[in-house]
C-alpha cells in the first residue's frame, strides 16, 4: 500500500491489525486518537509498521531512531554529540554499557558513536543513550577504525529494510562490517582499504537502482571492480 501525503494529513490506519502492536516509523506522529503526517512523502505500510518514505536531505530525530554521530566537545556529565540535526545532541557519560561514576567512557572529540535517539523534541536539544532498557549497548557504542560517509536519507532506509538484498550479496564477495544510521550516515571497516573504497562506491550507486536490479546491479560493479585492480596490478608490475 502506498499513497502520497502532505504534513498535516490524517491517515487512516484501518487495514492494520487493531489486536497486534502498530509500529509508527518515520514521518507519521500521533495527536490525540489521530495520525498525522509530520513530512511530505509516500505512505508505506509493511505488516504492522507504517511510515512516511521520504525524500529529504535535512535529517529530523526522532524517538527510537538509531544515528552516526561524532563527539564534538564535553559539557559537565554529558557529551555533544553532531548528528547531523540543527542542534547538536547531548549523551549522558553514563548511557554507556558498564559507565559509573568511577569508571567514565574515554571518549574525545571527533569519535563516532553508534547511538540510539531517547528523547526528542522541536523545542529542546535531542538526547541519546547508548544502552537499552537493561543498560545492555547490543550493538551501540564507539565505532573504531573504518571509514564514515554520508548516504542520503531514503538510501539509508533502504539499506536498513529487510527487503533489501544488497549487504547479502556485497557480504558473498567481501568481508566487512557496517552500520547504517537512520540520520544518513554509515560507518563501514573491512580488511583492505581498496574493499572498503569499493563497497563505498557500490552502496551510493544503488541509490536509484530498483530492487529487482540489485544482484544484476552488485555483479557488474564487482567484475568492474574486479578488471580495474587486475589493469593496476599489470601497470604496478610494468613500472
Amino acid at each position: 500500500m502506498e499513497s502520497c501525503h502532505l504534513p498535516g494529513e490524517i491517515i487512516n490506519l484501518a487495514h492494520l491489525d487493531p489486536s497486534r502492536k502498530i509500529c509508527l516509523g518515520n514521518g507519521i506522529e500521533k495527536r490525540g486518537d489521530m495520525f498525522v503526517t509530520c513530512q511530505p512523502g509516500l505512505l508505506r505500510c509493511d505488516d504492522n509498521k507504517t511510515w512516511v518514505s521520504v525524500h529529504s536531505k535535512r535529517y529530523i530525530p526522532f524517538k527510537g531512531d538509531r544515528v552516526i554521530g561524532i563527539v564534538t566537545n564535553k559539557l559537565g556529565d554529558f557529551f555533544k554529540v553532531d548528528i547531523g540535526y540543527s542542534d547538536l545532541a547531548l549523551i549522558n557519560f553514563l548511557s554507556f554499557e558498564g559507565a559509573t561514576k568511577r569508571n567514565r567512557p574515554n571518549l574525545k572529540t571527533g569519535d563516532i558513536i553508534y547511538a540510539q535517539v531517547s528523547e526528542a523534541s522541536p523545542h529542546l536539544e535531542p538526547e541519546l543513550t547508548c544502552i537499552d532498557s537493561v543498560s545492555r549497548a547490543k550493538g551501540l557504542g564507539i565505532l573504531t577504525e573504518g571509514l564514515m560517509f554520508k548516504t542520503p536519507l531514503h538510501l539509508a532506509r533502504r539499506m536498513l529494510s529487510p527487503k533489501n538484498k544488497l549487504m547479502e550479496l556485497l557480504g558473498e564477495e567481501f568481508k566487512f562490517e557496517i552500520t547504517v544510521g537512520l540520520n544518513g550516515r554509515s560507518w563501514l571497516k573491512s580488511g583492505k582499504p581498496l574493499d572498503t573504497m569499493t563497497l563505498r562506491r557500490i552502496i551510493l550507486a544503488s541509490e536509484y537502482v530498483l530492487e529487482e536490479s540489485i544482484p544484476k546491479f552488485v555483479e557488474e560493479e564487482i567484475q568492474k571492480s574486479k578488471k580495474k585492480t587486475a589493469k593496476s596490478i599489470y601497470f604496478n608490475s610494468c613500472t
